[in-house]
């Protein structure tokens, strides 16, 4: 099925389908927060702020390969998480994400199709 012709939901989906895919690829399947080395297919994109905040949930920085025992089991296993977000994007990262997610609660844009049709199309 066409792009154009999915709805949200369909597409969204893809999105993250196809986004999960490149940052396990990008990190060579090996989790950012205890350095376990895995196969694709048992591994995650763990999103150090949640996905819900859709600014952030196809940001490069915000989403690093996890395996299931931290992004799962864990709860992300955020202390370390944070440690290593500075060491790979330096001191500001963190203030940087949340200044993103500050904003994205104070600006209530809604997801659109171009937006997410985008996503799939520079991923995939």
């Amino acid at each position: 099925m066409k792009l154009e012709n999915k709805n949200l939901s369909q597409l969204k989906k893809q999105a993250d389908k196809v986004f999960s895919i490149f940052i396990r690829d990008r990190d060579s399947n090996i989790c950012i927060t205890c350095g376990k080395r895995m196969e694709r297919r048992e591994s995650q994109a763990g999103h150090y702020i949640k996905r819900n905040i859709w600014q952030l949930r196809y940001d490069e920085k915000n989403v690093n390969c996890q395996c299931v025992g931290c992004n799962v089991f864990k709860k992300g296993n955020y202390t370390v998480y944070a440690l290593k977000m500075i060491e790979k994007h330096g001191d500001n990262i963190l203030y940087d994400l949340d200044e993103i997610k500050r904003k994205a609660h104070a600006n209530v844009e809604k997801l659109t199709r171009e937006f997410l049709i985008n996503i799939i199309k520079t991923y995939e």
